[in-house]
């Protein structure tokens, strides 16, 4: 008997380590398929920076077109990006995701190739646009695929490291494209780069995510084998095969959807009404309001209400630092600071590298608040220093400030969008976010060049560490229910 009894409490203590160990050891995150994901992201963003930064003075030297249509060459691109936001979504429910990534991916590299013909400049204006809106719905419906593989315990560390990509190709693309430009002329550059983005291909070909990931949305087609099977049954005598049938489809539809809670709370299985990761309560009456309405209106099947207002938050910052792209340059040769303004992207991305592994795995364990609030801050110093830079390092500084501000809240705002919604409607929160910055970093060269003649750049800067403090007033009001989330 002793030792009978013995025996549980002997398991018991054995069983303590393991349960501890267990609980200890975190999800994967570095699996193939986040490898690929995050490689595929760099060629895609480092071709997009790597011409971005050349289009204008090539559309001023090669066409002599005027300043305002030149500039239109370079920002077509994010009309495009823009455009493919609100198309994303219905064409990954339509057609699945791999299939619309691959396609985004080829389509990539064919437009990039076509900058080589030399083409008119109203045909340039037109790849432009196509190309734009090839790179959003790439690099939406990647977002979607990788952000689903995430484990939910670790969406900001590994949507932090997922954006890195983006961080080193906004710098080595800038300082390639411009070098290669001045050095070895458009057409070399124009090869590197359809090089560079079709290495983009095969690591789209080399994904290989979850079937629910790759093929349209099960649940959804469930729903409409029932719907189906239940119009052939129809009237009040039905054939036994019929019945079975609708039986059939009704089990697979309760399956789909309960994958589809466990893919979207892997803590709860979508079984706990009160589990702050996949229940989503309006945080303020404006936001509930907000959610009612886009929620009951055609709207919703290209905008996910339940992130609206962090997407909003997110691109008002980066309305900011569409300042930074248009107008640093300018100022910092105005200044004679031209030297460190052409480094200004290298000193930006190395913060971004530095602080991105801390911050996400902060978020993940403290919730967002201890992390986003610095960082909103430093966006305020950073924007602060450029205004009143009177040397090399002031400005090298601020760029570490501007660095940490602006990829932490970018990361991180997309962590709280996701880790908020379910894997059915992940493709339009995604869409929803990358959206809303498009548009601050696109109507703010629009609204900030009409400014600059009036005020100049000092207190164009000054205004943008206000707009800084107004994303942060905003956040505090707009995350509520996340503060102290774990």
């Amino acid at each position: 008997m002793a030792s009978a009894a013995s025996a549980p409490s002997s398991a018991a203590a054995g069983g303590a380590p393991t349960a501890r160990a267990a609980k200890a050891s975190p999800e994967p995150l570095w699996t193939r398929n986040f490898v690929f994901g995050t490689l595929l992201n760099f060629f895609i963003a480092g071709n997009y920076f790597m011409l971005m930064v050349v289009m204008t003075a090539y559309a001023l030297t090669v066409y002599e077109a005027p300043a305002a249509v030149a500039a239109f060459c370079a920002s077509a691109f994010i009309v495009g990006t823009l455009f493919s936001r609100f198309a994303s979504a219905p064409l990954m429910e339509r057609f699945g995701r791999m299939p619309v990534l691959i396609v985004g991916a080829v389509a990539e590299v064919a437009l990039t190739a076509l900058y080589l013909l030399n083409e008119p400049l109203g045909a340039l204006i037109g790849v432009r646009l196509l190309h734009g809106f090839a790179y959003g719905m790439c690099s939406t419906t990647l977002a979607t695929v990788v952000t689903s593989l995430i484990p939910a315990s670790r969406k900001g560390e590994g949507i932090g490291y997922f954006m890195l990509s983006i961080t080193l190709g906004s710098a080595i693309g800038p300082f390639a494209g411009i070098f290669i430009s001045n050095n070895f002329g458009y057409d070399t550059l124009f090869l590197v780069a359809s090089i560079m983005v079709a290495l983009a291909v095969p690591c789209a070909l080399l994904l290989r995510p979850s079937r629910a990931t790759r093929v349209k949305g099960s649940a959804a087609k469930a729903a409409a084998e029932v719907e189906a099977a239940a119009d052939a049954v129809g009237g009040e005598v039905a054939a036994a095969p019929a019945e079975e049938a609708r039986e059939e489809a009704e089990s697979a539809r309760d399956e789909a959807e309960a994958q589809a809670a466990a893919d979207a709370c892997p803590a709860c299985a979508g079984a706990d009404p009160e589990c702050p990761t996949c229940s989503r309560v309006p945080s303020t009456h404006f936001e509930e309001v907000v959610t009612d309405k886009v929620e009951h209106s055609p709207l919703a099947r290209f905008v996910e209400a339940g992130v609206l207002p962090i997407s909003v938050v997110c691109g008002l910052l980066f309305f900011g630092y569409s300042s930074l792209l248009t107008f640093l340059t300018p100022y910092a040769n105005e200044l004679g600071l031209g030297r460190a303004a052409s480094v200004f992207f290298v000193a930006y991305a190395l913060a971004m590298f530095v602080t991105r592994p801390f911050t996400g795995r902060s978020f993940d364990r403290k919730g967002p608040h201890p992390v986003m609030i610095p960082a909103f801050v430093s966006f305020v110093v950073g924007m602060v220093l450029v205004a009143f830079m009177a040397n090399d390092w002031m400005l090298l500084i601020a760029a570490m400030f501007l660095g940490f501000g602006v990829g932490t809240v970018q990361s991180c705002g997309l962590a709280m969008a996701v880790r908020v919604t379910s894997d059915a409607r992940l493709s339009v929160a995604n869409a929803t976010f990358y959206m809303l910055l498009d548009v601050g970093v696109g109507v703010g060269p629009i609204i900030l060049g009409l400014i600059v003649p009036l005020i100049g750049y000092q207190a164009l800067y000054l205004c943008m560490a206000a707009v800084g403090a107004a994303a942060l007033a905003l956040f505090l009001v707009v995350a509520k229910t996340e503060k102290g989330a774990r």
